[in-house]
């Protein structure tokens, strides 16, 4: 038995598929791949494969990750080389690394996630010093709809989920990138659309989402930030 970590790509072309669809078309490109991977027991088996943390539909991204466990030692190159022949286009595995025995799962491990978000402005606005007026706020309140309670929208504090947001790009007077540091996981998780609806109630309606694209998953390690991938579970 082996337990290895993908890290693969979602790109343009797939970012409308639903998370449900993404891990049937995992399994289905391992199963034409040939790679030997473990069934879990009982009445229904199925792949042992868990990802990292779904991804919103319409987003892209350059760090999701992959776990899955093998009946039998396979290199991570061959994993990786044989992965993108039975992918489609949008999907691309980039790294496949083996963890060792206990490791503990990616999706258990995930506390921070990093976005770069492109807004195209509509008005005369100064963006920058709206934004650091926004941060500056004691709280940033925002209602969410809860699906463990018949999607009833609760009021939610969202600033200590902002780690650190920055503009990174900004093209000409109507375009910029917005870098997003945000929390992310089990204990604490902000969706970057969520976010977004936060800045507009405070700006107005004076930008256009034009795309968001998540960059990379951390944990924290030793008091730092850490990629899924750079963990010390090797």
């Amino acid at each position: 038995m082996m337990n290895i970590r993908l890290k693969f790509i979602k790109g343009y072309d797939t970012k409308y598929i639903s998370h449900l669809d993404l891990m049937r078309t995992f399994q289905r490109a391992i199963r034409r791949a040939g790679i030997p991977i473990s069934y879990s027991k009982g009445f229904n088996p199925h792949p042992r494969i868990s990802f990292a943390s779904a991804l919103g539909i319409g987003l892209t991204s350059k760090g999701e990750y992959l776990d899955l466990v093998v009946e039998e030692e396979i290199s991570g190159e061959k994993i990786v080389t044989e992965l993108n022949k039975n992918l489609p286009e949008g999907l691309k595995v980039v790294n496949a690394v083996a963890l060792k025995d206990g490791a503990k799962s990616a999706m258990s491990l995930v506390t921070h996630a990093r976005y770069y978000i492109s807004l195209n402005l509509k008005n005369d606005v100064d963006f920058e010093k709206s934004l650091s007026d926004f941060l500056k706020s004691d709280t940033i309140k925002v209602f969410k709809k809860q699906p463990k309670k018949d999607f009833q929208l609760t009021e939610l504090d969202i600033k200590p989920m902002i780690k650190e947001i920055k503009v990174i790009s900004k093209e000409d007077q109507d375009k910029i990138i917005l870098d997003c540091l945000l929390a992310s996981g089990s204990k604490a998780n902000l969706k970057p659309e969520l976010l977004i609806e936060a800045i507009k109630n405070h700006m107005g309606d004076v930008f256009q989402i034009e795309s968001i694209e998540r960059i990379e998953l951390y944990t924290v390690e030793k008091g730092r930030l850490v990629p899924l991938l750079s963990v010390d579970n090797r």
